[in-house]
Parts: structure tokens; sequence; C-alpha cells
């Protein structure tokens, strides 16, 4: 999960021959059986069998006219009735007055309709109505335009809202529609004096047809004015033919869209003492679904579902075992871990956990890929989810209170950075004095190579697995915000975890907070030479929190927080920090000095430049400053980056690793997980 993936990221639905567009004996069989059925007009029962895939099923799925087999669909006010079926996508139309659209529109009593452009060219839409003279519990509707031009407009307005807002076109492309949209018998009347036109409308499911038909190339307010048979069987016996030859990707694309499920309404059955109409009673039901939904879950409820469903794909593409399935998603206990020969320290699961869901590996990625897009088409496979999907798998093993559970995963889910994705590491079980010896083989190697950027593997893991002990412990914080927040450092805690473990003295401090953590007492502040540091007064040790991590691990070339002592040591400490403050004020300064326009807003330092002679004195200011600090650089090199500092320690580092192996290879539940990590690495 080292790199984001393209908007392709659902693995495509497979698809099928096309069948034939029905023939007109067989639609007008439905049509009459729906009139028989429900009374609806003619032209209601006409659109929706012209619009029914199978109108022979759909006919003998109703069966006796007198007593229908159709769904019950319970709304305030009475019984919807419907008919659960696969429509032809350009047979229907998405509603032109889209809900969703309401907040954006411009009513006349604001604007006058043609007179302050495009968006406010007609009035909009009005709400539909019941049929003059039929009865109100007649499951058609009608709609008032002005022209086919007045549908147009509006219909356009829609799509373009909906396409910018709720946009399914990705989804749908790869997968088709996969939940049923819900549609109406609507009749649009034009006041210009054109004849009425009938079309299946959607009441639920306006932004996937709107997606469907962008994708398909049609435009939706044409669908009631268009009833030619012959074009659309011709299309569809061309993209049948495409399919047999080698369909391209448009091709697959539209195999999929031609048919959508739907549920047809048909029928509403008023409660005996009411008197609710159909049109209050469609409102009821899409109201049901948008303006009062079931809660949603929530992102931590979203993501322990999507890791679980990672795992058990996971387990079925045989990357893990079920031992190893049960032991990431903390359904065993510590005891039965430690009997299968896995680790019951939560900082070690932890660890493996994150390298097993950020892994290069095109295995792993198709297994995360295919399990999210499960549940969800539309969550884009990235580091971030990486991440959420770790972070809901790791706090399985925190049992605190929900809500100081639910502020660790808000912190948690930020504390992998950019390195843990994209480098070579693996989750160990090595002691923590093995890591923190490998993380400074590793620290001084970098500092004496300038051309070794990443210190190593060590360090990664290093950082993972105190990250846990330092999120859980509340030791090490996400940004809360800038109302009532004094902290001046927005650096996500990954970000100080990566700063720490790039020198010396953060690699003791992770060491530090592990050791401290398994211990189970709070976690203490070392200095650079790993000992735990005393209180000035010496009354007791200092513990370590939020702020002092950011202040002792600042991102590079920003000061230090200034030390309370008075040794030399942190004087020196302090008077660095002094020194990047003043550089970082200087290169302020200097921008300070470019920001400053003329009249025709070029910089004028541009125009005017500076005095030379000041300059000249400047540049030999900063040249002598340069030099000396090249000077303290390569001094720190050979201090803290010697050879002779490395060499004593790699042979311990090498005998680490072999230890560790070996208690790997010795174990029952680990040995065949431990081959497959192997391979994938």
């Amino acid at each position: 999960m080292n790199k984001l993936v393209s908007d392709d990221h659902v693995l495509p639905r497979p698809v099928e021959r096309l069948p034939e567009y029905a023939n007109a004996k067989s639609r007008q069989a439905l049509a009459e059986r729906i009139v028989d059925a429900f009374s609806l007009s003619s032209a209601s029962a006409n659109a929706i069998a012209n619009a029914v895939v199978d109108p022979s099923a759909v006919r003998k799925s109703i069966g006796d006219p007198i007593d229908p087999e159709v769904e019950k669909i319970a709304v305030p006010g009475g019984t919807l009735l419907g008919i659960r079926t696969m429509v032809w996508s350009r047979r229907i139309t998405p509603d032109p007055r889209n809900p969703r659209t309401l907040p954006s529109r411009r009513h006349p009593f604001a604007v006058e309709p043609g007179t302050a452009g495009d968006d406010s060219k007609f009035r909009p839409v009005p709400e539909p109505r019941t049929a003059e003279g039929a009865p109100s519990q007649r499951a058609e509707l009608v709609v008032d335009i002005e022209s086919r031009h007045h549908l147009n407009w509006a219909a356009q307005q829609a799509a373009s809202y909906v396409l910018a807002e709720n946009d399914w076109r990705t989804s749908i492309a790869s997968q088709g529609v996969m939940e049923a949209v819900w549609l109406v018998a609507t009749t649009y009347e034009h006041s210009d004096g054109s004849a009425p036109v009938t079309a299946v409308t959607t009441a639920e499911g306006s932004s996937r047809i709107t997606s469907v038909h962008d994708l398909l190339g049609v435009r939706s307010s044409d669908i009631p004015y268009d009833d030619s048979d012959a074009k659309f069987r011709t299309h569809i016996r061309k993209l049948n033919e495409a399919l047999d030859r080698g369909a391209t990707r448009d091709d697959l694309i539209a195999l999929r869209c031609e048919r959508v499920p739907a549920l047809i309404l048909v029928g509403f059955r008023p409660h005996l003492s009411g008197n609710t109409g159909f049109p209050t009673a469609i409102k009821s039901m899409v109201a049901l679904r948008h303006v009062d939904p079931p809660k949603p879950w929530g992102e931590g409820s979203e993501n322990e579902s999507l890791a679980d469903e990672v795992l058990d794909e996971l387990y079925r593409r045989d990357i893990i075992s079920a031992t190893e399935r049960d032991y990431y998603a903390g359904t065993c206990t510590r005891s039965e871990a430690k009997a299968a020969h896995l680790s019951d320290d939560p900082a070690v699961r932890a660890a493996q956990i994150v390298r097993l869901l950020t892994m290069p590996d095109d295995r792993v990625e198709n297994a995360i890929r295919v399990a999210v897009t499960s549940q969800s088409t539309r969550k884009r496979i990235t580091s971030k989810l990486a991440n959420e999907l770790a972070t809901a798998l790791i706090l399985r093993a925190v049992a605190d209170d929900p809500a100081k559970t639910d502020q660790v995963r808000r912190y948690m889910r930020y504390a992998f950075a950019k390195s843990v994705h994209r480098a070579p590491w693996q989750g160990t079980v090595r002691t923590i004095e093995q890591m923190v010896d490998g993380a400074l083989v590793e620290v001084r190697q970098s500092i004496g190579d300038e051309t070794i950027d990443e210190p190593g593997p060590n360090s990664l893991e290093l950082s993972v697995r105190a990250a846990y002990a330092l999120v859980v412990s509340g030791r090490l914080n996400a940004d809360r915000g800038s109302a009532n927040n004094a902290q001046p450092d927005r650096r996500t805690p990954g970000e100080v975890l990566d700063a720490m473990r790039r020198t010396v003295h953060g690699v003791h401090q992770l060491g530090q907070a592990l050791q401290d953590y398994a211990a189970q007492r709070s976690i203490r502040a070392v200095d650079e030479d790993g000992l735990v540091k005393v209180l000035d007064d010496g009354t007791g040790e200092l513990m370590v929190n939020d702020i002092y991590l950011r202040g002792e691990f600042p991102p590079p070339g920003k000061a230090r927080a200034p030390r309370p002592g008075d040794t030399p040591v942190d004087r020196y400490h302090n008077r660095l920090g002094v020194l990047g403050t003043a550089v970082d004020a200087l290169e302020k300064a200097f921008l300070d000095v470019v920001a400053v326009v003329g009249d025709d807003g070029r910089p004028l330092v541009e125009s005017r430049g500076a005095d030379p002679r000041s300059c000249s004195a400047w540049r030999d200011q900063l040249g002598k400053l340069n030099e000396e600090l090249i000077v303290w650089g390569r001094t720190f090199k050979r201090i803290y980056g010697t050879a002779a500092a490395i060499s004593a320690r790699s042979d311990q580092v090498e005998d680490s690793f072999e230890d560790a192996d070996d208690d790997a290879d010795t174990s029952n539940g680990w040995d065949r997980s431990a081959d497959v990590m192997d391979e994938q690495r």
C-alpha cells in the first residue's frame, strides 16, 4: 500500500450477453396485466412494460390480477406495492427535480426566470401530483412542465449537481448498479400544448441512473420522447457482437450499465382510517431512506467491519493461517497466542499487523482491495485506509473505556509515517534490546554516510512498536485542532516517531518507552546515552509527554525546546536552539524583503536591488557561518557515526536476528506463516 491507486480500484464485475429487447406482443401482454391488477392508466402500464427486460417473467410473477403477487412496503399511511425486476437503463429516467438539488434552486420570488443566467432560465420543476380525476391512491404521478426544453434544462441542472456532489460513475463503470432503484410511472404534461409523455422515473436512485446515463452517453430528458424499438434492438445486437469478438473497455462498461435492478411501484393501499395519497406515500418512503435514515455506523465501526473482511480474505488466499487470523482479529486470549508461539506483547502484535497491511506485495494488496470493495465500491485503497484498518485491529488489544479508546483510535491512525509503507522492514519477535542495538547501528551508519537516507528496518520496526506504547499511554497525540490548543507543532505522531528513530537519542527513547510500557509504569525520559533523566531538583525521574517529545525531537533545522538545566551540555543545546530560531528568522526576513512589491506588481528588490556593499558583507558573514557549519556536521559524524562504533555492534546485531529466527523456527503456530512472509519479502 505504498502508493495511491487509480480510480479503477474495484475489481470489475464480469459481463454477459444482453437479452434481446422483448417483442411488442410480450410487452403489450404485460401492460394489460398491469392495468387489470393495479388499475394504472394504459400510458403508465405501457411505459413500465417497455422498460422491463423480461415482460413475460414479470407477467407470470404478478399472477392473479385480483390478488397479485407483489412486494409490500410499509410506509406511514399505508402500504406500497412493488415489483422487483431488471429494467433497461435507456427506458427509465432520473427525477429531473432530484431532492438533492433543493437547497441550490433559485425560485421565482427571488429571481425572475430567464433574467439571471442559465441556473434560473426556467422555474424549478414543481412537485409531482395525482392525475386529474384519478384516485389519489393510483400509483402514478403527473409533473407539470412548460415544454420539452423546460424538462431538458431541469434534467441538465440536476445531472450537473449530482455528478459534482454524488458521483457514482467510477463504481458503476466497474460494477454496474447493484442495489435496486425505485421507479414510478410519471407523466409529463406540457403547458405549451405539446402532447403529454410518460416515462418510468426514479423515486429513489436518481444519482445512480444519472451516472449510468452519463457513462452510456444518454441524454436523460430524451427518454420520455424516444420510442424507437428498431434503434434499441440494433444497439443491443452491436454490443453482443462486440462481446463475441473482444469487447473494448467502453463496450464492457455499456454491457454492465444497460440493465439495472429495480423496484417498480405499482400500487398503494392506504390505511382504512386514513386519506394518504400515493404522492405522499412516495415521499414518506424516500424520506425513511434519506431524511430519517438509520444512524450511520461511524468511521470506527466501518473500519472494524472492513478489517475483519480483510483478514478473512487474506485467510481465504492462504496468506495467513487460521491461527494468525484469530490472533490479528483479537479473538484469541494472550495465553492462547503464547501457546501457539505467537507474541503476547500487544506492541509486537501491533507491528506485525501494520507490516501485514502495509506490505508492498501484490497478493496482499489485491486481497485488501477485494475485501474493502466488497463492502464499499467508493472507498479508495490508500495508505491512509491501510493505517485505519491496522488501527482497528491493533486497538482490540486495548481494554480502556470506549471514550478513551476512541481518542486513541483517532491518534493511532496517524502514527505510521510514509517510511512504514515505502521502506522494507519486518515484524519480528525480537527483544527490545535486540531492536535497539540494531537501530543504533543503522543510525550511526546513516550519520556517518551521507548517501544513506533511510536508517533501516530495525529503526522502523522499533518506531512502529513504540507507537503503540506512546499513543495508547497518552504520551504522544495527534493534532487536536486550533481551538484552545497552544501546540505550535502540527506534526502527526508518525512524523514525530520518524524524527526520533533517525537519532541516537531518539532510538534510546523509543526503547525506553517500550520497556516502561511493558513494565506497566510511566514512560521515563532518557538522555543521549540512554540513561534515565531526573528532575532538576532531584526529587524524581523525568516523565515524557507529547510536548516533551515534540520539543526534544524537532524536525531537521528546527530548534529543540530549551533545557531548564545549567550544565555545559544544557547551555550548548540551548544555544543551538537559539541559532536554529535565528536562522528561521533570517529566512523570514529575507522572504519579507521579497514580498514588498512595487506599483507594477513586481518585487521591488528585483527592480531596485540592494546596496552591493551590504550584500557583500552579508555574503561574507554567511560564508563564514557556512564553513563552520560544515565542520560542525563533520565533527558530529565523527563522534556519533564512527566505524569503530558500528563494527563493535554489528556482530551482536547479526546474532540478534539469528536468535529471533531460531525462536520462530521452533514454533508450531508460526512456521507456515513465517515461510509465507519470507516469500513475500
